[in-house]
């Protein structure tokens, strides 16, 4: 793998939305590429409206089967966004896509992966997260996909080891891993306590970014008076 998911990668969804202003004629309709408004705004009604009866829902253009293809792709930004789209399709309650999100957690692509970590954090109710493929993930060669992963299994049985595992990533050696345990041991709140000595600790990280976060979920934890550096 050569990209860094969590701290290289972003991948933002494909809205194909362009405005295209042209001065109406002196007489006739105004027209967009050839076309007048009135038939332009007709052909994507039938096309919403085809969307809908053909049963089949899509996110940003496709449906969930051919995202799950575009995983296969040999071009890594078309199997990420099609990582993203999934995710965001079974944040969204979509049928089918949380068992997708679960198959992509053995992607051979580690972003992939990253981003099906990320997006078992935020599966709805009643969707059941995929927990032993994020038990298996904790141990991930990627580190940045243990940090989601860790972070997804809160509030599930899992969680003591998932919290021992966010733990030793705080005092991981790359420090984009060590931010993003800081940023997920603050996002988990009160069940961060276990955390509190590693997070004390990473007040002291060469990161400034680090210890910002540290500070900013000590102070959730109740551990200090404020969030900030002058509070010391």
């Amino acid at each position: 793998m050569t990209t860094d998911p969590g701290t290289r990668v972003a991948v933002r969804g494909r809205l194909a939305a362009e405005t295209v202003r042209s001065p109406a004629p002196a007489a006739g309709p105004a027209t967009w590429g050839g076309c007048t408004i009135g038939r332009w705004m007709r052909l994507l009604l039938l096309v919403a409206v085809a969307a809908t009866l053909s049963g089949q829902p899509r996110h940003l253009g496709k449906t969930l089967a051919e995202w799950q293809s575009d995983l296969a792709s040999s071009q890594q930004i078309e199997r990420l966004l099609a990582a993203r789209s999934i995710g965001e399709m079974a944040v969204a309650g979509r049928a089918g896509a949380a068992e997708a999100v679960g198959e992509a957690l053995r992607h051979e692509d580690g972003s992939v992966r990253y981003w099906a970590a990320v997006a078992s954090i935020h599966l709805p109710s009643p969707a059941p997260k995929p927990t032993g493929l994020l038990r298996e993930a904790l141990l991930d060669p990627v580190p940045e996909v243990q940090v989601q992963a860790a972070r997804a299994l809160v509030g599930t049985s899992s969680e003591p080891e998932s919290l021992r595992r966010l733990e030793a990533l705080l005092g991981h050696r790359n420090r984009g891993v060590r931010l993003q345990a800081a940023h997920a041991a603050d996002a988990i709140g009160s069940s961060a306590a276990p955390l509190a000595g590693a997070l004390r600790r990473a007040m002291e990280d060469e990161f400034d970014y680090v210890q910002r976060v540290a500070r900013h979920a000590l102070w959730t934890l109740g551990e200090r008076p404020c969030p900030y550096k002058e509070c010391e």
